[in-house]
């Protein structure tokens, strides 16, 4: 099947997990011989006027913060994509969007008998999105248009929804009531790949994975290892992740205000490769968000048999069993106690990985990936 992807992400610069889940669909599709193309306002000509104004308009609002910004950077990513869809929509049957923006501009380009799909990647509602992430004020001029045309695009009756979680699936049918059909629960499809394990770190430590902010909570990491120095443990902590300036001081003003002598790496992005080492070689992977879309970085650090345990938050249960989930009602104390138990205890923490890893063979791996996703293609064809 000929399949056009859509994102208004720069996939070779953002490191984000829509950008990752993106670039692994492609390829995976393309090893069962469907025709994938992927297009990003960033695949668009840099020589262009709608380039330049590209750029200009993200450079506004990093210079003056003024949300109309924005929408203008919005608007011109819409008109970028717009245009290579328009170029290319005879040659494709399914348009498949990885956000909003490239979902309207699908369903406004694409002929009536086209399949348009949209990745529903979000962890809140996708206007909240854009709240949290500082780009509109709420309740603005900007944040009223948003939502209103991001609304008309779910509810579009030619739009069919592949959720990463069945948590997104949840929000999918809050926003949309009457939705057409439901959603399909596309988790991703992680190879399981074993690396040459030597690393910087010789001594067994923790290691959390992704952008270093507020949301992604790790400052609480450094809570938990004053309280597992109390105990009379010291153990490393490996940050890898984009970082945010203001929350990098945050974190560091932490360690030194709790005396922390654990070591603390923050060893900001690094490329696949190095991060799945990275992971591999790591005694457990710990997640300290309590609101994720899914959590793809829990079944990478699983596809590695590396031991896994997360915060709680809605879409973890669809990955964790309770045995590796710190619940949210525990204190620092409790989650402190039961990760120096598991630390300590060899035996139990190589059955919880064990475990881990039957799960990722039973449910994340690429094959069941593609099999998802083509048994919706099938579905989603003849309904169209």
């Amino acid at each position: 099947m000929k399949i056009l992807m859509g994102s208004i992400l720069n996939m070779d610069i953002d490191m984000n997990g829509v950008v990752i889940t993106a670039k692994e669909q492609q390829l995976k599709l393309r090893t069962e011989n469907h025709s994938v193309q992927l297009i990003t306002p960033y695949t668009y000509p840099k020589n262009s006027i709608l380039f330049t104004l590209l750029r200009w308009t993200s450079a506004a609002f990093t210079r003056s913060g003024n949300t109309i910004f924005t929408l203008l950077n919005l608007g011109v990513k819409g008109l970028i994509l717009a245009r290579q869809t328009y170029k290319s929509r005879q040659y494709f049957e399914v348009f498949h969007a990885h956000d909003l923006i490239s979902a309207m501009v699908f369903l406004l380009i694409t002929r009536r008998g086209n399949v348009t799909l949209l990745n529903a990647h979000f962890f809140i509602e996708p206007w909240e999105e854009f709240v949290a992430g500082g780009y509109v004020k709420r309740n603005d001029i900007t944040f009223n248009i948003l939502k209103f045309l991001f609304l008309k695009t779910l509810n579009s009756g030619k739009l069919r929804f592949m959720a990463v979680s069945q948590r997104n699936s949840n929000l999918i049918s809050e926003m949309v009531p009457n939705q057409k059909t439901p959603s399909t629960i596309l988790y991703p499809g992680i190879d399981s790949t074993f690396l040459d394990s030597s690393t910087l770190i010789d001594t067994p430590y923790l290691i959390n994975v992704g952008s270093l902010d507020a949301r992604k909570n790790q400052i609480w990491l450094i809570d938990i290892l004053s309280e597992l120095e109390k105990m009379g443990m010291i153990c490393p902590l490996v940050l890898v992740g984009p970082e945010n300036a203001f929350e990098k001081e945050r974190l560091l003003q932490r360690v030194n205000h709790l005396n922390i002598q654990s070591p603390v790496h923050l060893l900001g992005q690094r490329d696949q490769l190095e991060t799945k080492r990275l992971i591999q070689s790591a005694q457990i992977y710990i997640h300290a968000a309590s609101s994720e879309s899914f959590g793809r970085t829990l079944v990478e650090a699983m596809s590695a048999k590396t031991t896994v345990v997360a915060c709680e938050y809605e879409a973890v249960h669809e990955i964790l069993d309770d045995a590796a989930i710190l619940k949210s009602e525990w204190t620092q104390t409790q989650t402190a106690t039961f990760l120096k138990t598991l630390m300590e205890n060899k035996p139990l923490r190589e059955s919880l990985q064990k475990s881990q890893y039957r799960k990722y063979l039973q449910t994340f791996t690429g094959e069941q990936m593609i099999q998802t996703y083509n048994n919706a293609l099938e579905g989603l064809w003849r309904l169209s």
